[in-house]
């Protein structure tokens, strides 16, 4: 069984991986390497200015919104997506420490969130018959979510107690 039901493309590796974060969304992370999908292709994290759970968060958003909405067509994108973190382990491979960082990823179609913020600013507050407690089931029901590796070499530099 797949940990995933739905499956996304992986963004192509890159000759510039800070460059390309920075031109699409005008962050500066001193990175290079691949987007972190496995070991073969980590993040390799060469320093941080940033405390290492605000970076981790920061890249897995980036990630995630460049594959679910960035690198989709209109119809396919998906809007209010939000990662979690799960845990962080370090893994040593052929005499090489990799950090395997876990997200929990939610995220719902972009037409249908657009839809459901609509209704919400619409009928909040302005109408007596607008059942809140169904428009945040339909909310929740259409909400997807997805548990996603994210693969670092550097890290363990800026850890404190954990990689959290």
């Amino acid at each position: 069984m797949s940990k995933n039901p739905i499956h996304f493309e992986q963004l192509p590796n890159v000759d510039d991986l800070s460059g390309v974060i920075e031109d699409m969304f005008g962050v500066k992370l001193d990175i290079s390497g691949g987007w972190g999908y496995d070991n073969s292709a980590p993040v390799i994290v060469n320093s941080l200015d940033i405390p290492i759970d605000q970076f981790l968060h920061m890249f897995a958003s980036i990630r995630a919104n460049t594959e679910m909405n960035l690198y989709l067509e209109e119809k396919q994108r998906y809007g209010s997506i939000n990662c979690n973190f799960i845990e962080g382990k370090q893994v040593e491979i052929e005499n090489q420490l990799f950090d395997m960082i876990t997200f929990e990823i939610t995220a719902m179609k972009e037409i249908i969130y657009a839809d459901l913020i609509d209704e919400y600013k619409e009928n909040y507050g302005k109408n007596e018959e607008f059942d809140l407690e169904d428009h945040f089931k339909r909310r929740k029901e259409n909400t997807i979510k997805l548990e996603t590796d994210f693969w670092f070499t550097g890290l363990e530099k800026y850890y404190v107690e954990n990689p959290q």
